[in-house]
C-alpha cells in the first residue's frame, strides 16, 4: 500500500516558562517554537485482532500486536503483510497477554518480556533466538494498555543490555513500611549475552518516597530514558515531579542533577500510613483516586518529552469518588480532566506543553528521532483498519 505523505502540521502550543533551579520564575528569553510535523503514514488492513497495537519499525518492516493475545503481526513499509505468528500454549518461546511492549534489539531480533514467562528474543518470522525465564515470580501487575517504551536496548562497554522494570520483584518477607523503601532497587539490567540480570538503583537521597510513609505501587513505578551517546540516564518515578539526571559512564549511575518539574495539574502524593496500604497494592480510588502520573519519559535530540496525567481540581468530586458515591457524569468528567498531556523539556530546564494528536491509547513510541502513533478509531463499527503515523518534532 502507497505511503500517504501528510503536509499537516501541528502546532505546538508556547506557555510560561520554567527555569531549572526555579521553574516558577518567567523567562525573559523568548521562548523556542516547536511544530510535530507529520512525514507520512501507513494503513494495514483486514485486521482481527481484540487489541491491535503498534510495537516498533525498521527500515523494511512495521511490528504490530495484538494485545490480548500471543499474536506478533510483520508488515512491510507500504503496509502489505509479511508475516503472522503466535506464542501461546505449551510451545517454545510462549508468553502471555501479560507481555510488555516489544522493541528490537541491535540486530534486529524482537524482545519480549513477560511478567509471566520471562524475556524473550525472537527473529521477525518467531523463530525462537533466547529463552531467558521469569528473573522473579511477580507479585503484582498492572497499568494501563499503551505503546510508551517500557523497556530499551542499550550498549555499554560494546555489550548490549536490556534496561526495564518488571513491576513488583521482590517476595516481602517484612512489614510493607519505610524499610521497604529504603532497601528497594527499582531498575533491572539484563546481560542479553550471558542472560545475567542485576537490580539496581535505589531510590535518591531526599526522594518523596524515603520520607517513613506507604505508597501505592503505581506512586512509584519508574519511567527512564537512557542516552547513548552522552551515557546519561534520565529517571521520575510516576507521582514525584523530580526529573533525575544520571551520569551512567561508569559501571553504576551517579546522581548528578535534580530537576523540579513545574507539570500543570500535577499533585504530588505525600503517602500513607502504615497499614492503609496492603503489598503489593497497585491502585485504590478510595484513598487515591486519579492521581498525578508521570507515565513516560524520552530523550529527543537535545530535549525531553515528558508525558503524565494531571489530578482533578474539585476535590468534592474526588470525594465522591472516594467514597463510591459518585455518578457516572462525574467519573467522565474526571476522566477528560485527566486525559495525558506533553511537554518537552528543553536542555535549560524549560517546559513547553505540546498539543498531540489524538491516539490510540493516548500514547506514542519514540524510534531514534521520528514520534510514531496510531490514528484513533472513532466510528462504531469494529475496526479492521488501522492508520500508524510517523512524524518529527521541530524547532522553529
Amino acid at each position: 500500500m502507497k505511503i500517504q505523505v501528510l503536509s499537516t502540521f501541528l502546532v505546538l502550543l508556547v506557555f510560561s516558562c520554567q527555569t531549572k533551579d526555579n521553574q516558577s520564575e518567567n523567562s525573559t528569553n523568548e521562548l523556542p517554537s516547536y511544530k510535530l510535523e507529520i512525514v507520512d503514514s501507513v494503513t494495514v488492513k483486514d485486521i482481527l485482532a481484540k487489541v491491535f497495537l503498534f510495537q516498533t519499525a525498521d527500515e523494511d518492516h512495521l511490528i504490530f500486536k495484538d494485545a490480548m493475545a500471543a499474536e506478533i503481526y510483520v508488515f512491510d513499509r507500504a503496509g502489505n503483510p509479511i508475516n503472522k505468528w503466535k506464542k501461546s500454549g505449551d510451545v517454545p518461546g510462549s508468553f502471555s497477554n501479560l507481555n510488555r511492549n516489544l522493541t528490537k534489539d541491535k540486530t534486529g531480533n524482537l524482545v519480549i518480556v513477560d511478567i509471566i514467562n520471562g524475556l524473550k528474543i525472537f527473529t521477525d518470522n518467531g523463530d525462537i533466538v533466547q529463552n531467558f525465564g521469569i528473573y522473579k515470580t511477580q507479585m503484582s501487575f498492572g497499568g494501563p494498555v499503551t505503546i510508551f517504551k517500557s523497556q530499551q536496548i542499550i550498549e555499554k562497554d560494546g555489550k548490549e543490555y536490556l534496561l526495564y522494570s518488571l513491576d513488583v520483584i521482590e517476595d516481602l518477607n517484612e512489614e510493607f513500611g519505610a524499610d521497604f523503601f529504603q532497601n528497594r532497587k527499582n531498575l533491572l539490567l539484563t546481560d542479553l549475552e550471558t542472560e545475567e540480570t542485576e537490580i539496581f538503583l535505589p531510590f535518591p537521597k531526599d526522594s518523596q518516597f524515603l520520607n517513613g510513609k506507604v505508597f501505592l505501587f503505581e506512586d512509584f513505578r519508574p519511567v527512564f530514558s537512557y542516552d547513548e551517546k552522552s551515557q546519561v540516564l534520565y529517571l521520575a518515578f510516576q507521582n514525584e515531579p523530580i526529573l533525575y539526571t544520571y551520569d551512567w559512564s561508569g559501571s553504576e549511575p551517579v546522581l548528578k542533577e535534580k530537576t523540579k518539574l513545574d507539570l500543570k495539574g500535577f499533585v504530588a502524593g505525600n503517602g500513607f500510613e502504615k497499614g492503609m496500604v496492603s503489598f503489593p497494592q497497585i491502585s485504590n480510588n478510595k484513598i487515591n483516586p486519579f492521581p498525578s502520573q508521570i507515565i513516560s519519559m524520552e530523550k529527543y535530540g537535545d530535549d525531553v518529552l515528558i508525558s503524565y496525567k494531571p489530578t482533578p481540581t474539585d476535590k468534592s468530586d474526588l470525594s465522591l469518588i472516594m467514597k463510591g458515591e459518585a455518578t457516572k457524569e462525574i467519573y467522565w468528567k474526571l476522566y477528560e480532566e485527566t486525559k495525558m498531556k506533553t511537554v518537552v523539556m528543553t536542555p535549560d530546564g524549560v517546559i513547553i506543553p505540546l498539543e498531540m494528536p489524538a491516539m490510540v491509547s493516548d500514547s506514542f513510541k519514540v524510534i531514534s528521532e521520528d514520534i510514531w502513533w496510531m490514528k484513533k478509531h472513532t466510528g462504531e463499527e469494529e475496526q479492521e483498519d488501522f492508520t500508524v503515523y510517523r512524524g518529527r518534532l521541530v524547532k522553529e
